[in-house]
């Protein structure tokens, strides 16, 4: 994968972290679900999805299996729960099971990819704490829609870093000597 498609990856994973702190406030605000709002958790839903990609994408090498099997964990659990929210779109039905099998997934694909980051230290340890915190408080979600706010947060932040930082990874640099931010 080339470099500028990792960044712009990145891009649209800051882009997602923004709709999903847009909708995290507009549904804090009106207090109930409406079909603009579930729209707007698919597309930063899927701009989280690449982010997990970018993830892959730049880090592939260095994350190893936790971080690699996570981000992979990520998109698919990602896509899932995109799916599930359209079909609450499209059938005003309510299929719980296909949005909770997507946001196991993509939980623990968080989880994964922000224990990859901080344990290789490609990034400055703070970005994965950050969306290792805003993964658990998400969990929060059905006792406020407050709690996804700090997961949008942590993509916005993450996103924005993988768009202007130049990857040390082996597919774009030497493997072993550059070690991004130390």
């Amino acid at each position: 994968m080339s470099k500028l498609r990792c960044q712009r990856a990145g891009a649209v994973a800051a882009v997602g972290g923004v709709v999903w702190v847009g909708w995290a406030v507009a549904l804090g605000l009106a207090g109930s679900e409406s079909d603009p709002i579930l729209l707007a958790v698919v597309c930063s839903t899927l701009g989280v999805v690449g982010g997990h990609y970018a993830v892959e994408s730049f880090y592939g090498e260095r994350l190893k299996r936790p971080g690699t099997g996570g981000a992979w964990l990520g998109v698919l659990g990602g896509v899932v729960f995109a799916v599930g929210q359209s079909l609450r779109i499209l059938t005003d039905g309510d299929p719980q099971w296909v949005v909770g099998l997507g946001v196991l997934a993509l939980v623990s694909g968080s989880i994964l990819v922000s224990v990859g980051l901080v344990r290789t230290r490609i990034q400055p340890p703070w970005l994965g704490v950050l969306l290792a915190a805003g993964t658990v408080a998400f969990l929060g979600f059905d006792l406020s829609p407050w709690a996804a706010l700090p997961y949008g947060l942590a993509w916005v932040a993450l996103g924005q870093d993988l768009y202007r930082y130049d990857p040390p990874d082996g597919r774009f640099g030497d493997l072993e000597d550059d070690y991004g931010w130390i």
